[in-house]
């Protein structure tokens, strides 16, 4: 316990003296988009700096062991990384099919939008709004991913999953996933409450938050389980650079009926939860 309170300490503590600082300067946004990205990422290495400062005191001897970076081939490693970045793909696909069905709305047009977009900006695009949108799904979303992946494994994953998660293996998957799950979207509460993923929430939106870090969980729990670190932070590179683009689909993106991020998203991610169950089980049968 000693050794995951300094963790907490140091991950809480940094990233939300980093949030304070956008807070004071005016806000999310207020700096400039590249001011803003370059905060939020260093917001997000919190988790990191805390893993390593643990890592070096705690775990002398197992250091890339105790990271998730050794103990898995490379093949089982490439495995899950590929599966971890299809999940999000097919959690954000149901999501907005769900949030279809649920709201009523009619379904959104990307292509319409992206046209806006650019007749807004006053920007002079030398193609058409339509094939705008099929490079951006086709180019765009995987070099996102891939963005999102490696700097998702050198900030936040190598925190949450890769030092956290094996330190609280002995309270059992589930009650170690509603733990991490917690206190993952708590963490995320100084910029929910500045509008991040839902703005104008405010207190609601970090309970959302927690509750969608928490549905989230388990899947990330069973890629860092089953595919080491890597395979974790594919899955939230993939679920960070797909649910954005999910809402282009939808005609009205706002709370509660935002895609991933709103109901359906979490009735999804509720649903996913008995296959990994089922899953998890079938592994251990296999195993033994």
């Amino acid at each position: 316990m000693r050794a995951v309170t300094v963790f907490l300490l140091i991950a809480f503590g940094f990233s939300w003296l980093v949030a304070w600082q956008i807070q004071a300067s005016g806000g999310l946004g207020a700096q400039g988009p590249l001011a803003s990205l370059a905060m939020l990422s260093l917001m997000m290495m919190g988790p990191a700096i805390a893993a390593i400062v643990c890592t070096l005191v705690f775990d002398r001897g197992r250091r890339l062991a105790a990271l998730g970076l050794r103990g898995f081939s490379a093949w089982t490693v490439a495995r899950w990384t590929a599966i971890a970045w299809l999940i999000p793909v097919l959690v954000c696909g149901l999501a907005v099919a769900a949030t279809l069905v649920l709201s009523g709305q009619p379904m959104g047009d990307p292509v319409a939008l992206i046209a806006s977009q650019l007749a807004a900006s006053d920007q002079d695009v030398p193609m058409d709004p339509g094939t705008l949108l099929a490079i951006q799904l086709a180019v765009g979303l995987p070099v996102g991913i891939a963005v999102n992946t490696v700097f998702l494994l050198v900030s936040e994953e190598l925190g949450w999953r890769g030092w956290l998660q094996p330190r609280l293996t002995a309270l059992g998957f589930w009650p170690m996933c509603l733990v991490v799950g917690v206190l993952w979207g708590l963490w995320h509460a100084p910029i929910v409450l500045m509008g991040y993923n839902y703005p104008g929430l405010g207190w609601t939106g970090v309970a959302v938050m927690t509750l969608f870090t928490t549905l989230w969980t388990p899947y990330h729990a069973l890629a860092r389980e089953r595919g080491g670190l890597l395979a974790a932070a594919g899955m939230h590179g993939a679920l960070n650079a797909v649910a954005g683009v999910s809402l282009l689909f939808l005609s009205a993106p706002q709370w509660p009926w935002n895609g991933p991020l709103g109901v359906g998203g979490l009735v999804v991610l509720a649903a996913g939860l008995p296959l990994i169950a089922v899953g998890r089980s079938g592994m251990k049968k296999r195993a033994a």
